[in-house]
């Protein structure tokens, strides 16, 4: 994989191993999603929310792993519906296409799952913490609540993440769609 330069390639150091610039090159493609996916930015809300009933019920340190877990797997499938419609976008040559739709509308479909299962995981969090108590100035779960505040300070920092358009993708409006 060549270095381009400047016409929408990321510039990298070419004595950087190839780890570092895989990496690098994971994180534009994640701070790109981020920044447009207007699905992206709703679920770092969410998530936040999440973390503030957290923070508040304290769950175990097992609970609290497993709703980062989930919360990593509902970003990981928008990032994949992400690329995939842009793959699929492309391949079509911005036109409408019934496979290219269906495509888009499976990957879609994944995500939508694995949403209704982030759903189910939080309901299963506040039941099993019933009766409710808010330890919110307490050193209750700590280990818990570390966990939380450092993958929310994570998805923060992805979120706010300068984004530069190194290439500007543009997708053609249908027609009688406003935004």
């Amino acid at each position: 994989m060549k270095d381009a330069g400047r016409r929408g390639q990321m510039v990298t150091d070419p004595r950087a191993q190839p780890f570092v610039r895989a990496v690098a090159y994971s994180l534009r493609g994640v701070v790109y999603a981020f920044h447009t996916e207007k699905n992206l930015k709703r679920d770092v809300w969410l998530f936040t929310c999440l973390a503030v009933v957290e923070w508040c019920l304290r769950p175990s340190l097992p609970q609290a792993a497993i709703t980062v877990f989930v919360s990593m797997c509902v970003f990981a499938a928008e990032l994949f519906n992400t690329a995939i419609e842009l793959a699929v976008d492309v391949a079509s040559e911005w036109r409408e296409h019934p496979v290219a739709g269906m495509a888009k509308d499976v990957a879609s479909g994944a995500v939508t799952f694995v949403a209704f299962g982030a759903l189910a995981i939080a309901t299963w969090l506040l039941a099993s913490n019933w009766p409710w108590h808010l330890w919110l100035w307490s050193r209750h779960n700590l280990g818990a609540v570390a966990l939380v505040t450092a993958w929310l300070a994570a998805v923060w920092a992805v979120r706010l993440w300068p984004y530069r358009a190194e290439i500007e993708i543009k997708r053609p409006r249908k027609e009688g769609k406003t935004e």
